[in-house]
């Protein structure tokens, strides 16, 4: 009895601040919520039963409040979820009077708090750019715009190109039969981004049993189940469940960091290391930071986890998306084909950033995929202080949704937004429309720095693979759903055959 007294207190004395602040953002927030356009919210609950089921409804449920919102004229939906309020915009520019441009949102110099689902990677990226607000994190942007300068990306062409060939060369040994090429992007690009951020090579294409394969695997199947779950926002339920498995992941994920960090600085204080040649991994950069006093180790380490999670899941989402859009669009696959093939005609010689340039219906096709299968399931930020959009005040801690597959699939700006095109991207037609009305890798401020690192490894692995296969399959297009994860997720296999070209 004295033992369970005890407890009481202690979880009182815990969880009583925490409730007080709930409630006291909840009778704040909660008049001018109802007052924004969207479906019927309880108090408190909101939306929870029409978002109850498994990680496709989600995506669903928000695709049709825009349709029902667009209809009636307004620019914006809200949703309530055990206390937390979001709103979404549905338009990236404002079309009619009444519609808030999302422009204004992404760039407010004071609204770059990223949203709470977010604090879940902290164990993981710390205090990084990912995270950060604020003074820090202008000043960490400022050390990081340098290293993805176009004359930097072609530096770590060398690490894409290797990868690609070790791609390849796994294919060819699977040439004739189906293939999950869901799986194989992913060790692809877990291989890419290590390579080119620490100059190490995990080798997953070929041994998929390492690690930290599993780790980062396994990391982000708890960050699904903490964003797509709300009971496990109360942190007795996460704890119980799952915090001996995430500390494990972490401690993985941590040690081989600290391992890579703590050997190739004692390579660079020997002299074997130039931090100023040309071509270097990223951990040389952020080195080089912490040399001139602007970044401490422990920034290093956080940064190099970010650029990791940031390069590996993203990345591999796209290139997913990407082989699911070429084997269902066989006459689009065969024109990136042959574009490529003008290019590289029968060798076999690596990409350049020249060939980067060059393969122009191949990105547009890449830019086609991201606008109907955006990696990103939202680009969120916590609100700092009340907020105008249009007609509407949004409440000081409520939240933000920018989602690409509410944005993107606006007839007014994507006639027939269901159909595939690639001519969209034409430069005439990019002319007429919004910078905001596509955002696959974020937007404003604090938008995505390795987007053109990302294009430059995705059209990598592109040119290496249509030069040796046809990818094919008898489903179309639009048989996948999209599943939420830490990024959008086919729901079905992405079982492709592969064919050598002859």
């Amino acid at each position: 009895m004295l033992l369970a007294a005890i407890v009481l207190v202690f979880a009182a004395f815990y969880y009583i601040p925490w409730l007080k602040k709930v409630i006291s953002d909840f009778l704040y927030q909660y008049p001018h919520m109802q007052k924004l356009p969207g479906p019927k919210r309880l108090p408190f609950i909101g939306c929870i039963a029409d978002l109850a089921g498994d990680t496709t409804v989600p995506i669903k449920f928000w695709m049709q409040e825009a349709e029902k919102v667009r209809a009636k004229g307004e620019g914006i939906f809200a949703i309530t979820v055990l206390g937390r309020n979001i709103t979404f915009p549905v338009n990236g520019e404002m079309v009619r009077p009444n519609f808030p441009p999302l422009q204004y949102i992404c760039e407010s110099p004071n609204e770059i708090l990223k949203g709470k689902d977010y604090d879940f990677l902290k164990g993981w990226i710390g205090d990084g750019i990912l995270t950060l607000i604020g003074q820090p994190w202008r000043d960490r942007r400022k050390s990081y715009t340098p290293l993805f300068h176009f004359s930097m990306l072609e530096g770590y062409l060398d690490a894409f190109n290797k990868h690609a060939r070790v791609l390849c060369e796994v294919l060819q040994k699977e040439a004739g039969t189906e293939v999950d090429m869901c799986e194989r992007v992913k060790r692809l690009a877990l291989d890419a981004i290590t390579d080119a951020a620490m100059d190490i090579n995990f080798d997953t294409q070929r041994d998929p049993s390492h690690p930290y394969l599993h780790a980062v695997h396994d990391f982000t199947h708890m960050q699904q189940r903490y964003i797509n779950e709300p009971q496990m926002w109360v942190k007795w339920i996460w704890a119980t469940l799952y915090h001996r498995r995430y500390k494990y992941s972490l401690d993985i994920l941590n040690d081989f960091s600290d391992k890579i960090m703590n050997d190739r600085l004692k390579r660079v204080q020997c002299g074997e290391i130039d931090l100023n040649a040309k071509k270097r991994p990223l951990i040389d950069h952020f080195f080089g930071l912490n040399q001139r006093g602007e970044w401490t180790l422990d920034d290093v380490h956080f940064e190099l986890n970010g650029v990791i999670f940031g390069g590996h899941d993203t990345t591999s989402a796209t290139l997913t998306w990407i082989f699911w859009a070429l084997g269902t669009q066989p006459h689009f696959q065969q024109q990136c084909f042959e574009e490529i093939n003008d290019i590289f005609g029968d060798t076999d010689r690596d990409c350049t950033h020249e060939d980067m340039k060059a393969m122009e219906f191949t990105e547009r096709f890449v830019k086609e995929t991201m606008r109907i299968f955006p990696p990103i399931p939202a680009v969120e930020r916590e609100l700092q202080n009340d907020f105008q959009m249009g007609d509407y005040l949004l409440p000081k801690g409520s939240e933000v949704f920018m989602a690409p597959h509410v944005i993107h699939r606006n007839p007014e700006i994507y006639p027939d937004p269901w159909k595939f095109d690639p001519d969209r991207w034409l430069p005439e037609n990019v002319a007429k429309r919004n910078p905001y009305d596509f955002i696959p890798f974020s937007a404003g401020n604090r938008n995505c720095l390795g987007q053109k690192f990302a294009m430059h490894e995705i059209k990598t692995v592109l040119a290496w693979t249509l030069r040796k296969f046809i990818f094919s399959t008898n489903k179309k297009l639009l048989d996948q759903g999209f599943a939420i994860e830490v990024i959008c997720k086919p729901t079905l296999p992405v079982d492709l055959l592969i064919t050598p070209r002859n």
